[in-house]
């Protein structure tokens, strides 16, 4: 979700089978994590070493991106190895992994097409790049390939197709269409013989003002769309972002009972589509105003340890029982680099919680 509200603002100016009540506070909540090594690098971190330290956490589940322009960086040669790697330490600490498969995956540039691709295909901004035949296909046989690859790894418990396909993102604003969604979908469930549950994500706006400057440029509504597709429903949750518009850092809020009636209005309807509804994003790391990544030692107003944990505990009263915090990676570094565990102290605090009710097992 990173950086796609500038293109909004440019445009106007675990799991299968949880139950979700209303009100279930006392419900145990199956904390993951996403893991990017991109990210890491971002962070200019080993990101191996950042990753075996996050895996120490004890996630119920980790969520892990299938990065095309690394896995085929020439055409018709995949290199597995790196993605490999990470599928075994999980599977070494029996920590159940989500695997996201497209042309998107988790953390900028949201879009991963290998250069040698991309100089091809010819999309306008703010297009839908899945209209490109050539993308199309080779996006197919990118598919197929990471499903072969790990449908018999007993370590992925669910497939996660695309990243917000249906939300314009990246620096060119591109989306997926709901018709090429559903084709990878239909593929990744003929492929795999253990029938995994298919995940689909999209952004949210509990903040008025970012609702309605979402629906003016989408032009319709990604969450009723991916309902009609998923399994399980993955939305992404930030309380508070920031964004540069010219010279000016403009922070967008949103309160308990904005995030209160919004959330529980998604329950809903979730809910009514007999669809599982997961948090595959809680805020967990600043989104601050034009960065990319926030190093330095003071912590800005969109990340604050403990705002996270009154977010967390809000969707927990709503009755959400998955929720995978987002910023693994920030976390690391902050302890490693500024000395700072506050944060890492909460996510442990709030795992540990999950492992002490007894509830849950991988």
């Amino acid at each position: 979700m990173r950086k796609k509200l500038g293109g909004i603002l440019a445009a106007a100016l675990f799991f299968s089978g949880l139950s979700a009540s209303p009100g279930g506070a006392a419900e145990p909540v199956f904390v993951g994590t996403t893991f990017s090594h991109r990210q890491s690098g971002y962070l200019d971190m080993d990101w191996k070493q950042s990753y075996l330290e996050i895996l120490k956490l004890n996630f119920y589940s980790i969520r892990l991106g299938a990065y095309w322009d690394e896995i085929e960086r020439v055409e018709g040669v995949y290199d597995f190895s790196t993605l490999d790697w990470q599928m075994a330490e999980a599977a070494r600490r029996k920590i159940p992994v989500v695997l996201t498969v497209g042309m998107k995956a988790p953390r900028w540039p949201e879009f991963f097409i290998p250069d040698w691709l991309e100089k091809k295909i010819r999309v306008r901004i703010g297009g839908d790049v899945s209209r490109d035949p050539l993308l199309r296909d080779r996006t197919l046989r990118f598919v197929e390939a990471v499903v072969k690859r790990y449908r018999e790894k007993a370590v992925v418990r669910y497939w996660q197709v695309e990243n917000e396909a249906l939300d314009r993102s990246g620096p060119r604003f591109w989306r997926i269409g709901a018709d090429f969604l559903a084709e990878e979908i239909a593929l990744v469930k003929r492929l795999d013989p253990a029938s995994r549950p298919v995940i689909l994500t999209a952004a949210t706006y509990p903040n008025t003002v970012l609702f309605f400057l979402a629906r003016f440029q989408l032009g319709g509504n990604p969450i009723v769309d991916n309902l009609a597709l998923c399994d399980i429903l993955g939305i992404n949750v930030y309380p508070v972002v920031g964004q540069m518009f010219w010279r000016f850092k403009i922070y967008f809020w949103s309160s308990p009972e904005e995030r209160t009636d919004y959330f529980s209005r998604l329950m809903r309807l979730a809910r009514r589509a007999k669809k599982d509804i997961w948090i595959m994003e809680l805020q967990a790391e600043p989104w601050e105003p034009g960065l990319l990544v926030h190093k330095t030692r003071e912590q800005p107003p969109t990340g604050l340890p403990e705002n996270v944990r009154k977010s967390f505990e809000e969707l927990r009263t709503i009755g959400y029982h998955a929720i995978f915090l987002w910023g693994a990676e920030y976390w690391y570094y902050r302890s490693l680099h500024h000395e700072d565990r506050r944060w890492w102290q909460m996510v442990s605090e709030l795992v540990k919680d999950r492992i002490q009710s007894g509830r849950a097992t991988a």
